[in-house]
Order: structure tokens, then C-alpha cells, then sequence
């Protein structure tokens, strides 16, 4: 017979942690850079604010050149 692969996904958020905790431990650099990760959580926030409120919010998001 034939076997289907399996095709098993691992949650984006918990990839970040596990890149952190080894870039902390010395093991590799981080993906996400610390930046990147306030910007991400601003704008999530603000999705849910504007959806609560029903109104556009508007960010001042600060961006590196190393993006």
C-alpha cells in the first residue's frame, strides 16, 4: 500500500521561543529581531483595539534599516 506523509506544522510562535531560548543559550542567532517582536505586538493590539472600537488606530512604528 501506500502511506501519506505526514505533514506536521509547528506553531510560528512557539518556532520564535524555541529560536530564542536557544539564541540565549549560545546555540544560534535569533530569526526574529527584538524590533520586529514590539512592531508585531503593536499592531496585533492595535487590530483588537480597532475592532473593539470600530475605528481606524494609527502607529508611529519604528523600523531599522537591518529589516
Amino acid at each position: 500500500g501506500t502511506e501519506t506523509p505526514k505533514n506536521e506544522k509547528t506553531e510560528p510562535l512557539s518556532l520564535e521561543i524555541r529560536n530564542f531560548l536557544d539564541a540565549i543559550q549560545g546555540k544560534n542567532n535569533l530569526m526574529v529581531k527584538p524590533e520586529q517582536a514590539v512592531n508585531v505586538t503593536k499592531i496585533a493590539e492595535a487590530a483588537l483595539l480597532s475592532s473593539q472600537r470600530g475605528t481606524p488606530i494609527y502607529l508611529d512604528l519604528r523600523w531599522t534599516e537591518n529589516y
